[in-house]
């Protein structure tokens, strides 16, 4: 069973887990426009995980307990299957090009997104809804920066 809280600690430990990725990943690149967007990328990691803390801190989300317990774990499970919702579980060990790198960045991403869409669902305040809406938007950002960045990219080794 999910609360509120379990959805938004989900949300701050995926948002975290990115930032921590894309700094260490940052250190280990050379070239120089990709460390720079990662860097970029892991500076709004932070503020999401600021804004999620902020969030369960401060406002008593208007939602029905009851539904939310009952709803979020099926639809938890039907969106996300047997996917993990974390770089945690991601060998990097075993990723050898900077394209297979900026995939699994990528799924990650669209994976972060498919989960905010969920809990879109289970908001009611306009201004918490806008925040959420906000944070989707700058993570399809990163979507569109990484896979830009695939494309412009030689192949080349980690």
């Amino acid at each position: 069973m999910f609360t509120i809280d379990d959805l938004l600690e989900i949300a701050i430990k995926m948002e975290e887990n990115a930032g921590d990725i894309y700094i260490r990943s940052s250190k280990k690149i050379h070239n120089k426009e990709l460390k720079s967007m990662l860097k970029w990328m892991a500076d709004q990691e932070t503020n999401h995980v600021l804004w999620f803390a902020n969030l369960k801190n401060k406002f008593s989300l208007e939602i029905k307990e009851a539904d939310l317990k009952e709803m979020a774990p099926k639809v938890l499970q039907d969106m996300m299957g047997e996917k993990t919702l974390s770089l945690e579980d991601v060998d990097f060990s075993k990723i050898k090009t900077i394209s297979k790198l900026l995939e699994t960045f990528i799924y990650f991403e669209n994976e972060t997104i498919m989960f905010y869409e969920l809990l879109e669902m289970f908001i009611q305040e306009t201004d918490v809804l806008k925040g959420l809406e906000q944070i989707i938007l700058e993570e399809r950002k990163h979507v569109k920066e990484l896979k830009k960045m695939v494309s412009s990219l030689p192949e080349e080794s980690i």
